[in-house]
């Protein structure tokens, strides 16, 4: 399956992932009931966002934080991992989907406090 075969803008160039497919590329691994509400309340980017120019990567000056997302069908593995090493982040790589926050809500919450505490040192 092509994850982007089902996203979709709206008139406002919203980009959603149709709410019949959304559990397949973006939460197969999260109770099928939790997947089920995230694609009717999914908060969407507008397409615009991929034109937009950004200013400079906090990641240069700031210790970093990455969850590597393993099955996740949104973006690559090897992209997040690439991600995680060009901003040499600390990192967790997980057997999840893209809604890793949903499916491993525990160690999404361990990775922030570990990152919160290594912070205030």
């Amino acid at each position: 399956m092509k994850t982007l075969d089902n996203v979709k803008p709206d008139s406002g160039g919203f980009l959603f992932i149709s709410q019949e497919k959304f559990p397949e590329p973006f939460a197969q691994d999260v109770d099928g009931t939790e997947a089920d509400i995230m694609a009717v309340v999914q908060k969407t980017p507008n397409q615009s966002i991929f034109a937009e120019k950004s200013g400079p990567p906090a990641w240069k000056q700031l210790p970093a934080w990455f969850q590597v997302s393993e099955n996740d069908r949104i973006i690559y593995p090897d992209a997040e991992r690439n991600f995680a090493e060009r901003m040499n982040a600390t990192t967790l790589s997980l057997n999840s989907s893209h809604a890793s926050l949903v499916s491993h809500p525990n160690e999404i919450a361990q990775l922030i406090l570990n990152a919160t505490k290594a912070n205030t040192k």
